[in-house]
């Protein structure tokens, strides 16, 4: 807040109101240009600290991705042995015992955070960045969010499938096979969804941190 004060004195002819009012105009605009500085400088300090925050959030994420990656692998592998048995069941056929083991159907997959982004965006800092960092850090977040989104309908995939299975491996008649075929697909189809995915995100994740 500024303040403009009273003279000391009075005020004598135009020559001491034109001094007092340059005066006072100086000091106004040395304050403001002071005031904004320091803004300035703030907003700096933000975009700075923001910017360091998203760039090692994306590193982060970059590791657990690649970190999952053999995981997911894995997975699929044994979601095709899984999909695999579960046509030749339906088929009314017997299966060699130990052809689908428990852990075909492990699903684990590491969490990707987004805090720094949100918290840059809810606040209103990105408005400080850059209008191409803002573009490539916006990229890499979106294409994470798709490959969050695809690794819950995998989830569920497998929340539904596991019972059936669980429950009437021994004594799988085609009849629960045909109905355990859908979820099994679809866990195939969002894998597979994953892995793309996955692969794009790593590649806006290198964009971002150029």
């Amino acid at each position: 807040m500024l303040d403009v004060h009273a003279p000391e004195h009075g005020i004598h002819g135009v020559r001491d109101f034109a001094i007092h009012l340059l005066t006072i105009t100086v000091g106004l605009l040395i304050a403001l240009g002071l005031e904004a500085s320091v803004e300035a400088m703030h907003h700096r300090h933000q975009r700075k600290e923001a910017e360091a925050m998203i760039r090692q959030e994306i590193q982060d994420n970059r590791k657990v991705l690649m970190d999952n990656s053999a995981g997911l692998k894995a997975e699929i592998a044994g979601m095709t042995k899984v999909l695999e048995a579960l046509e030749v069941l339906s088929a009314g056929q017997k299966l060699p015992e130990g052809t689908v083991k428990e852990e075909d159907l492990q699903f684990r997959e590491g969490p990707m955070q987004d805090s720094a982004w949100r918290t840059a965006s809810s606040t209103g800092v990105l408005s400080y960045m850059d209008y191409a960092e803002v573009e490539k850090f916006s990229g890499a977040y979106k294409e994470q969010d798709q490959l969050q989104t695809m690794e819950e309908l995998a989830l569920n995939d497998y929340l539904q499938l596991v019972p059936v299975l669980a429950h009437h491996s021994k004594d799988m008649t085609p009849e629960r096979a045909k109905d355990a075929l859908p979820f099994a697909r679809n866990a195939m189809g969002h894998l597979s969804g994953m892995y793309f995915i996955g692969v794009g995100t790593l590649g806006t994740y290198e964009e971002a941190l150029k």
